[in-house]
């Protein structure tokens, strides 16, 4: 009898030990996790902490029964029909990447085979500048930042000689936030995409639309080299499975095709093909991004800290702490913040996670910067 009781004990300990481990998933457990216990909070990659959505999951789980096919140039095409659609340009223009990196990387490619020099802003997004220096072996001119920190297009301009074939803008500008005026966006690249390639990287572009932000996608035609580039590794959630796109004049993208590499995988076309159609999930996003901004926003205020005004889904503080030593204090704290951005070193590139976790850096940020 004690051998029964035993046993029948243990079983309704494991029961509530195993039920306990189902339900714990769906339950907050942050009052009894200390803060050197909690894993640390990802603010540092500009990922979307909710990502990928319920319906792009599915894609993937469907796309698993087709991954013994040759079937991504399938789904490529696919994809390449709704980006063409959601653009309102045909099908020609569009050019499907491993991630927007590979587009990146591939339109150095290009410049390099060229022999061009490159144009690029002080600070900004730096995967184009070093493959171009690393892999092409191109001159790259680095054009100093506005007093406000907004890129130079007048400089910009201004230094173009006969050997640029390139300039690259980042709008909204990584790591800064800020976008650019869009009319004076739009006159430098009318005047000067009639000879020299300019590349505009829209990667945060689904969270500045509405927000005194203009894409300028409107502007490709045939009679001009503007190559715009896109990611569904932000607002979409898959930054893990790499796809990106670019637009672009049928001729510009025939070229960049043929420098790609054909890395795409079935599962990860699937999901972007899914989520590009789920609006649902991207205002959903977009909205949990401009939440978790105003608690640290709000946080900074109060503090007399300055930091940029962001169109992205990060924010660029000047927290007056070297960064080598700010990263270190925070993560102590539970959160991982962005890398340097030199020669702005003292500043720090927030990325946002869920609003409910930005409690977190505010009370950390409060003990680093009170030592």
């Amino acid at each position: 009898m004690k051998n029964n009781i035993s046993r029948k004990s243990f079983l309704r300990q494991g029961t509530a030990l195993f039920g306990g481990a189902l339900i714990a998933p769906y339950t907050s457990l942050t009052p009894f996790i200390s803060e050197s216990q909690r894993e640390p909070i990802r603010m540092m990659y500009n990922e979307n902490p909710y990502g990928p959505s319920r319906i792009a999951k599915k894609a993937m789980q469907k796309a698993f029964s087709e991954s013994n096919l040759y079937t991504m140039r399938i789904a490529r095409n696919e994809f390449t029909d709704l980006i063409a659609d959601q653009n309102n340009v045909d099908s020609d223009h569009i050019t499907i990447g491993f991630g927007s990196r590979e587009i990146l990387n591939k339109a150095a490619m290009m410049n390099g085979i060229d022999n061009g020099e490159m144009i690029s802003p002080q600070l900004t997004f730096e995967a184009i500048n070093q493959y171009a220096k690393k892999a092409m072996n191109t001159k790259v001119k680095r054009i100093a930042m506005r007093n406000d920190l907004h890129i130079d297009l007048e400089k910009m301009a201004s230094s173009i000689t006969k050997n640029t074939k390139m300039i690259y803008i980042c709008n909204p500008n990584n790591p800064t936030g800020l976008a650019l005026d869009s009319n004076e966006l739009e006159s430098f690249c009318k005047e000067v995409s009639k000879k020299i390639v300019v590349f505009i990287d829209e990667a945060y572009h689904e969270y500045a639309i509405g927000d005194g932000y203009n894409t300028m996608t409107h502007l490709i035609g045939a009679d001009n080299k503007i190559i715009i580039s896109r990611t569904a590794s932000k607002v979409h959630g898959l930054a893990g499975l790499r796809v990106g796109y670019a637009i672009s004049s049928p001729k510009v993208a025939s070229r960049l095709k043929t420098y790609l590499n054909g890395s795409l995988n079935v599962v990860g076309l699937r999901a972007a093909i899914a989520s590009y159609r789920d609006d649902k999930f991207q205002a959903f996003s977009i909205e949990k991004n401009n939440q978790a901004r105003k608690i640290v926003t709000d946080h900074l205020d109060k503090r007399g800290i300055v930091y940029l005004p962001s169109h992205t889904n990060f924010i660029f503080l000047k927290t007056g702490m070297e960064i080598q030593k700010f990263q270190p204090a925070m993560k102590k704290h539970g959160v991982i913040v962005g890398r340097p951005f030199p020669p702005y070193t003292a500043w720090c590139r927030l990325s946002m996670a869920k609003p409910e976790e930005m409690k977190f850096f505010n009370q950390g940020l409060d003990k680093v910067l009170s030592v």
